[in-house]
């Protein structure tokens, strides 16, 4: 066994193999894959993932930017891994695990989240590589995800800066290895090849992926600058989602601009109506710990417990009237994309101004006795971001009743 070997051995058992990142019981196609996150401290000497310094063998490689980072991934929006690097530098994340045969790895989904930020003088055409230290007849080797020459799961070729992208390793998928394998026929250094390839030549009493890397750059491999962010690093069952602490939290004002219409009934109770019109806003903040959104929006959802129509609401956002469109449950639906962009960022707060006007319908009876069914407007607002595509769903969300 060479330096190398060991030390990567060595640091497997250091950062806690239990928590069994290949798993074989947690193979399965119908099995969904389970997510586990990772937290700033989990990366450093002795966690569960280790940067590159903290890996004896790499004593004469210079580290790059090796963090969890507050900037949001396209799935979770909960922050994401940062790796960059200078000329020169490496930067990663690894965790290692007990040795699993590499076709029970390549037979499960292999796939990870890549966003690349565009830098004056940086590296073009380059991400971050999903990767698979292993053991391959005794020797020791790193198979990467080249995602330069892959198609992400939105159909686009290669490497596009400064968005989102989805890879999954596919049965086409070409990996690289870093050293030569004695396999036969024998793979050289810097081959590229499908897994099932290496799958086949690394099936020796022994042989097995021992871990998940996400790499950037090589001593003179990249000599330009690279500035990347990956998330969702999922195989053989497990997703493993970099976030930070907190999260945006949201806040709904609206206040009646007039009072219920007078009530001339004298022989009954007289019920509160619907009708009126609320000013106020929908405001997001973003804690210091938590993440930054990018290109943020807010969709709307109105209901008051009938099936409302568009006529039934007016509603005007930073002063511009929304078009309302009919949702489930007898809802109505409208997205704010601001313009020009909006982001949150950490200690930061995306505020829209509202105003609502809701027309009552008392012919509705609704089964009340006349009262149209009246709990009151129902307001829901969740918070939406740019990910893979624009404007999805981040999972905060706040609500108000207008009476």
């Amino acid at each position: 066994m060479n330096r190398l070997t060991a030390s990567v051995s060595a640091a497997a058992v250091a950062a806690g193999a239990c928590l069994a990142l290949l798993a074989p019981s947690a193979v399965g196609a119908a099995a969904a894959n389970v997510v586990q996150q990772v937290r700033a401290a989990d990366l450093g000497p002795w966690r569960p993932w280790l940067r590159l310094q903290d890996d004896q063998a790499n004593v004469n490689r210079l580290p790059g930017v090796q963090e969890v980072s507050p900037f949001a991934d396209p799935v979770r929006f909960n922050g994401s891994l940062h790796l960059s690097i200078a000329g020169g530098q490496q930067a990663q994340a690894a965790h290692y695990t007990a040795q699993v045969p590499l076709s029970t790895v390549a037979a499960a989904e292999l796939s990870y989240d890549s966003y690349v930020k565009t830098v004056e003088g940086g590296a073009t055409g380059t991400a971050a590589n999903l990767q698979l230290p292993m053991i391959c007849r005794g020797a020791f080797t790193t198979l990467s995800f080249q995602p330069q020459l892959a198609t992400d799961s939105r159909g686009r070729a290669g490497v596009v800066p400064d968005t989102w992208q989805h890879f999954e390793s596919t049965g086409a998928s070409l990996w690289r290895t870093s050293r030569a394998l004695p396999t036969d026929p024998a793979l050289p250094a810097g081959s590229d090849a499908p897994l099932s390839t290496y799958a086949a030549g690394c099936d020796a009493p022994g042989d097995g992926v021992i871990g998940l890397l996400a790499n950037v750059g090589r001593p003179g491999d990249v000599e330009a600058p690279l500035d990347a962010y990956v998330d969702n690093l999922t195989a053989n069952g497990t997703t493993y989602d970099f976030a930070v602490e907190g999260l945006a939290r949201g806040r709904i004002v609206l206040n009646r601009g007039n009072q219920d219409r007078p009530c001339h009934h004298v022989s009954q109770p007289c019920p509160r109506t619907q009708g009126g019109t609320a000013s106020g806003f929908v405001s997001f903040a973003g804690p210091a710990d938590g993440p930054g959104y990018r290109g943020v929006g807010t969709r709307l959802v109105f209901s008051d417990g009938r099936a409302l129509a568009p006529a039934d609401l007016t509603v005007t956002a930073n002063g511009r009237p929304l078009t309302l469109i009919a949702g489930p449950g007898g809802t109505l639906t409208a997205v704010v994309s601001p313009t020009p962009r909006a982001d949150l960022n950490p200690n930061g707060t995306y505020r829209t101004a509202l105003v609502v006007t809701h027309r009552d319908h008392p012919s509705r009876d609704g089964g009340d006795g006349g009262t149209g069914g009246r709990v009151g407007l129902k307001v829901r607002a969740e918070l939406l971001a740019t990910g893979d595509e624009p404007l999805r769903p981040t999972g905060v969300s706040t609500s108000t009743t207008v009476r």
